[in-house]
């Protein structure tokens, strides 16, 4: 599906993926309606892509974990420019922790964010799209931890599994409409996600952060990943190598896989602070 003309709603447009998405579908023709819950943040995004010659037709300051602040975006959305043509969904927040250090409260924001945000956007736009009967395209933006079990992330992997699995339904009742799903599960990406994320495990922050960078990449590279994702219509799209490969030994050599990832854990609780463990 070719991007310029189309409407395209990114969430999570302030920085990040969600912002590399938005300048590069906006150079390539896209119509793009942004939202994020940081305003500053949100209004760097729009004067970047009008800079570059983009058009954002609207933007909002929202909460998508709030259903009542995205059906009323939505229906103004509606009014002033009919059924989008493309839905991405980023937004999402990170908790990395074990689970004797989480609280109640820290498992309702992460899944309220990760996993009903994208549901509003489904169940506030989509129907709209089925109802226009033109092709369409959803992108839902996952994470490695949504194919693998990665040490620290119960509650962030259960949110980004729960989102590959809704995406795979989609795929399959949403083709007789022409409507195409792509769900994104990215590696190491250099956003502002490393310096937010919640690390409430007794660790060394700074030794996290450095592994993590060693095999970040840029979120404008995942940007192109998944503009191309929308064009080719592919569905699982995994943006690193050490994923595809942890992913393929998943299901194909899951001795190694089980062996590999005990030995993942092992260098991570390594970091943990002495006394801790």
């Amino acid at each position: 599906m070719e991007i310029k003309g189309r409407k395209v709603l990114v969430t999570g447009a302030a920085s990040g993926i969600g912002r590399a998405t938005a300048i590069r579908m906006a150079r390539d023709g896209g119509v793009m309606l942004l939202t994020d819950i940081n305003g500053p943040g949100l209004d760097e995004t729009c004067r970047i892509v009008a800079g570059k010659g983009g058009e954002v037709a609207m933007s909002r300051v929202m909460d998508i974990g709030e259903y009542e602040e995205v059906k009323t975006f939505a229906r103004e959305v509606h009014e002033r420019f009919g059924p989008l043509d493309i839905l991405v969904n980023v937004a999402g927040v990170a908790l990395f922790s074990q689970v004797e250090d989480m609280r109640h409260e820290d498992w309702e924001k992460v899944i309220r964010v990760n996993l009903w945000g994208p549901v509003h956007g489904v169940e506030c736009f989509v129907p709209d799209m089925v109802r226009a009967r033109k092709p369409g395209h959803i992108v839902n933006v996952s994470s490695a931890a949504g194919i693998i079990g990665l040490p620290w992330h119960s509650v962030y992997a259960g949110t980004k599994h729960a989102l590959v699995g809704m995406s795979e339904s989609l795929k399959y009742d949403l083709k007789k409409h022409r409507i195409g799903v792509s769900v994104v599960c990215p590696g190491a990406v250099r956003t502002g996600l490393v310096d937010t994320v919640d690390i409430r495990t007794q660790v060394s922050t700074a030794r996290l952060k450095d592994l993590f960078f060693r095999y970040a990449v840029p979120p404008e590279q995942v940007a192109d990943i998944i503009t191309d994702a929308v064009r080719k219509g592919r569905f699982l799209v995994i943006t690193a190598m050490d994923i595809r490969i942890l992913y393929f030994l998943k299901h194909h050599v899951p001795i190694l896989y089980r062996f590999l990832m005990n030995i993942l854990t092992g260098i991570m609780d390594k970091m943990l602070k002495p006394g801790t463990a």
